[in-house]
């Protein structure tokens, strides 16, 4: 294998190996991948694949929204921010009634 010496004003030397030895050790089998998707997709797209769907959608618009015009969601509708107490209890608020809800569906599986 031939290896050529480059000169630099930076470095003093740099090795270049040819292309050709590379190629022999990146080719490789392939080897097949299964994914497991935990949804039922026997029924077609049940109900909450669409509200997940719509969800993502409209936290991208709401956070496109608030990067756009410098504005939170809440001021872009006119109505006063809300005190930091008030965004944490409804912050918790959310988060205890999304753990319910995930449990709740999980043990029905």
């Amino acid at each position: 294998m031939a290896v050529a010496q480059v000169s630099s004003s930076l470095y003093t030397s740099i090795r270049v190996i040819p292309a050709t030895s590379c190629r022999k050790t990146l080719a490789r089998k392939a080897t097949a991948v299964s994914i497991r998707c935990e949804q039922n997709t026997k029924g077609g797209n049940s109900l909450d694949v669409w509200l997940g769907r719509t969800a993502m959608i409209g936290f991208a618009v709401a956070i496109t929204i608030e990067v756009a015009t410098g504005k939170g969601l809440l001021e872009n509708f006119g109505l006063p921010t809300p005190l930091p107490a008030v965004a944490l209890a409804v912050t918790a608020l959310v988060g205890v009634l999304t753990a319910i809800f995930i449990f709740q569906s999980a043990s029905e599986n």
